[in-house]
């Protein structure tokens, strides 16, 4: 086969793989719009989808300008937290006492509530940004730093093997083995990462905040407009989709050779 015809190959499949969720959010949406039309129920339950779009015509300004201080506090928790972690992995990585200490303190803190975590954050860094940008990149560096190490251990035993027959040191092992064995593991983490640091802000911001999608839909939330809260809700997962598919851009980028990245395309 041709290169041109397998990028043609590649660009229909690419195509293909757009409709199921295009066709999901469709049907979702119509019975949503069905069911508040015909059940009765009061438009601050369950407003429909055509008044959560005007909501959010209306409110552009507003949901724009908060919507972007969200994006520069998940954006930036994102990045602290994704360099911290890939740090710590690989510090532990090459210190197997510390690794061993660390570990049950790692699971620990990835299943800490972040409603639990984040008004202490807010008490020790104040009411500004900076106590939201921590809580993201609290909510980034666990997941990314365990899967991180973990891919770090994953190489093949047998290049392991054949590295130390040719006398490769550990600096060269680690860079031209383990890490490119570990960006699996690392990309995957990350597309988790990217949607809990937008969630982590968000939260962070129903503490306490002057701003940011999180204070719109704690607001919504005291004068019942329901409208508001779904169109807030909407644009935080917009962002959090825009997350992954930078995430997912890059991984195709820099692993195509992947199996996990092939499947997907």
């Amino acid at each position: 086969m041709s290169t041109a015809s397998r990028s043609s190959l590649r660009r229909a499949n690419a195509l293909a793989s757009f409709w199921p969720p295009i066709i999901v959010a469709i049907v979702v949406l119509a019975l949503w719009y069905i069911a508040a039309q015909y059940w009765g129920l009061p438009k601050y339950i369950l407003p429909s989808p055509d008044l959560i779009v005007s909501e959010g015509i209306e409110n552009s300004t507003s949901l724009l300008r908060n919507g972007w201080v969200t994006l520069v506090e998940a954006a930036s928790g994102f990045a602290f937290g994704v360099a911290a972690a890939v740090f710590v992995a690989l510090l532990l990585d090459s210190w197997r006492f510390l690794e061993r200490g660390m570990s049950p303190y790692l699971v620990i803190g990835l299943n800490i509530p972040i409603v639990a975590i984040a008004p202490a954050v807010i008490i020790w860094l104040g009411f500004g940004m900076a106590s939201k940008i921590f809580v993201a990149a609290l909510l980034t560096f666990f997941p990314v730093t365990i899967y991180t190490l973990k891919g770090l251990k994953a190489a093949d035993r047998r290049e392991v093997d054949l590295f130390s027959v040719l006398s490769a040191n550990r600096f060269q092992e680690l860079v031209k083995l383990r890490m490119p064995s570990s960006l699996p593991f690392f990309f995957a983490s990350m597309r988790v990462a990217s949607g809990a640091a937008v969630l982590a802000a968000v939260v962070a911001e129903f503490i306490q905040a002057n701003a940011g999608l999180g204070y719109v839909i704690l607001t919504a939330a005291y004068t019942n407009n329901s409208a508001r809260i779904w169109a807030a809700v909407a644009v935080s997962a917009s962002i959090a989709l825009v997350f992954y598919g930078l995430v997912t851009f890059a991984e195709r980028r820099l692993i195509p050779w992947h199996g996990s990245v092939d499947a997907r395309r």
